[in-house]
């Protein structure tokens, strides 16, 4: 807890007006609009901790022109899904595609990457695991991400259009940096809050944001926007990730950071939702449970900050669901006590409802990793889970770079077939996802 720490002083920001705040600073929130009217009505992060290393979990462009910025993004945050997007982006006809172009897979190298490009995924993500020469400038041309993304663009172009690739990495800062060998460290959220200005960390955050584009890394899951509810990261999976206990410091500095990578063309993904602050455990190590949903009112607030302008819909930021457990927050079958939050329809009806009687919220939502955390693999096989994520409302279930691609993509595939899955709420998750890449 550090609400009793003295910060360096900076303008009071009210955590109900952070959301008008980030408006004007150019970042805005996550939409489907670039795919809305072709269709009808239209949506890990597994940190490595002390105690568990797992792929964490999910756009702009991936090169940057001579003043640093991505090419096509504007620093003022514009949205990149238009009108003129609809006709290059529909989703696949062909079922076993349209499963995979609903997933964020982890990858190992270049070749599980191709074949997961080729099985129809177009969001990969770069782990603790993965080959860095894959990333742009660090090997083989060919063999790189910006390679990767012209096979997509070439197998879109053959199939009528589709997304373009993602690209996401953890670059948190403190404990939980992919990428520090190659672009350097950036401190902890608990070390920005306690030494840094928002100003400040913005201007770090588009400065780190610049040289992840330059590796062709598109998404960013960060900033974490948990409150501090553990004052070392074996508490709760949190500890100095957090910026603050205070919900409007939290909101404060998050949007301070998530500004500063979409000034980059990086995709902010915050998260944990619901909360990960006041959880009890280590979802990479069993089942986590937080207070219940009517006792967690300061742990939403961030959300509902970042979220909650409806002026503000737009490619810029999105969010990532966590596997918590969270008593209250019942869905249909599914009662929050015993389901975690990425497979609890509930929790993604509160994300599109309006966090806190806000705004609803139409952009993508990613799940934590549900291939390699035990709050996840406990319950349910992975190919399982991501059916099950995608059934309740995910838009993009992420898995780790140990999953099975096609045995994950079968099992969507068998889902919608026997009828468990709607193929229109697949075809949703596909949208979305093509809108925001």
């Amino acid at each position: 807890m550090r609400s009793s720490r003295t910060r360096p002083a900076a303008t009071p920001v009210r955590a109900a007006s952070v959301a008008a705040a980030v408006l004007a600073g150019g970042l805005v929130a996550g939409t489907m609009a670039a795919c809305s009217s072709s269709q009808e009505d239209s949506d890990g992060d597994s940190s490595t901790t002390a105690s568990a290393e797992s792929a964490e979990s999910a756009e702009s462009s991936g090169s940057t022109d001579a003043s640093g910025t991505a090419p096509g993004a504007s620093t003022s945050a514009a949205p990149s899904g238009t009108a003129e997007d609809d006709a290059s982006c529909p989703v696949p006809e062909d079922l076993a595609q349209l499963a995979g172009s609903s997933l964020a897979v982890g990858i190992h190298g270049f070749d599980d990457a191709a074949a997961a490009v080729d099985a129809g995924v177009r969001h990969i993500f770069i782990g603790s695991s993965t080959d860095q020469s894959i990333l742009d400038g660090q090997g083989d041309p060919e063999r790189s991400i910006s390679a990767l993304k012209d096979r997509a663009r070439a197998a879109n172009e053959a199939n009528g259009g589709g997304a373009e690739l993602a690209v996401s990495v953890d670059e948190e800062g403190g404990q939980v940096q992919r990428l520090s060998e190659v672009i350097g460290e950036v401190p902890s959220a608990q070390q920005l809050a306690d030494t840094m200005q928002p100003d400040q960390v913005t201007d770090l955050f588009a400065e780190h944001g610049r040289k992840m584009a330059e590796l062709g890394i598109t998404q960013d899951f960060a900033p974490v926007v948990d409150l501090a509810g553990g004052e070392q990261i074996s508490d709760n999976a949190i500890g100095d990730r957090s910026f603050s206990d205070d919900p409007a410091v939290v909101s404060e500095y998050a949007a301070a950071a998530a500004r500063g990578l979409q000034q980059s063309g990086i995709t902010p993904v915050i998260k944990h939702f619901p909360g990960h602050g006041h959880a009890t455990g280590d979802s990479h190590l069993g089942t986590v449970t937080t207070p219940p949903i009517d006792q967690m009112d300061a742990d939403l607030q961030p959300f509902a900050d970042l979220l909650g302008d409806t002026e503000s819909d737009g490619p810029g930021i999105v969010v990532m669901v966590g596997h918590m457990q969270t008593p209250g927050l019942d869905g249909p079958d599914a009662p929050g006590e015993s389901t975690p939050a990425s497979l609890n329809p509930a929790a993604y009806e509160m994300l599109r409802s309006g966090v806190q009687d806000g705004e609803g919220y139409d952009g993508v939502i990613f799940t934590d990793d549900l291939t390699g955390m035990a709050a996840i693999t406990d319950l349910h096989s992975g190919p399982e889970a991501v059916a099950a994520a995608l059934r309740a409302g995910a838009d993009a279930p992420l898995t780790s770079t140990d999953a099975n691609v096609q045995a994950t993509v079968d099992a969507v595939v068998d889902a919608v077939n026997d009828g468990s899955l709607d193929r229109e709420r697949l075809e949703e998750a596909s949208a979305r996802q093509c809108a925001l890449n």
